[in-house]
């Protein structure tokens, strides 16, 4: 007369147990494939950090361009440089760089030999597949012609003398902008665009 109770608990046990277990396994995979995004994130981060360093190293090498370069007044593509503002797409970016899928020798304004070509495998990717970290940069001056600077026609910074303007102040010379541009190439089809202004 005992027996069928018994039985029957068993029975329900067994279903908590089936239906607790496939909870369980339910919570694994999402844990993984949360861990998995996570991974994939950090890897991102790492990348976009590395792409970031490699672009100040173009940034460096350009203002010391500006520096020893010169007068500056005519296109020089050793420099990679221009003496006049660059067409740019709306976003800003000059079209040399902007251009698909390399932009070569970037369209006469600068040359390969520039070009910071940095070829690097990543642990875990196969030898077929390496990571491709390429920088390109150029400089242009923020002029509408070439020549010596025309405050009329160039964008200027000057800095104004501290404590205000008094009679016999030496006024400073206005001195041309110069804009940088780089474009980074990285691993996993990744590009990325940086730009600063500067005088010299």
């Amino acid at each position: 007369m005992q027996a069928h109770p018994v039985r029957r608990s068993r029975g329900v046990i067994m279903v908590i147990a089936l239906i607790t277990l496939a909870v369980l396994m339910i919570g694994a995979v999402a844990a993984i494939r949360s861990m998995n995004v996570s991974l994939a994130n950090v890897g991102n981060f790492g990348f976009k950090r590395d792409m970031t360093n490699q672009a100040d190293r173009a940034m460096r090498r350009a203002m010391d361009s500006i520096n020893l370069g010169g007068a500056l007044t005519a296109n020089n593509a050793s420099l990679n440089y221009s003496a006049t503002m660059l067409s740019t797409t709306p976003e800003g970016i000059p079209q040399v760089l902007a251009t698909m899928p390399t932009p070569g020798t970037m369209g006469g304004v600068a040359t390969a030999g520039n070009v910071i070509d940095l070829n690097s495998a990543i642990s875990g990717e196969s030898a077929t597949d390496l990571a491709r970290l390429t920088v390109y940069y150029v400089i242009d001056r923020m002029c509408l012609n070439t020549g010596a600077m025309d405050a009329a026609t160039c964008a200027t910074a000057s800095t104004p003398p501290q404590g205000g303007k008094s009679p016999g102040d030496i006024v400073p010379e206005p001195k041309p902008l110069y804009r940088i541009s780089v474009r980074v190439d990285g691993p996993r089809g990744a590009q990325s665009f940086y730009q600063a202004t500067v005088s010299n």
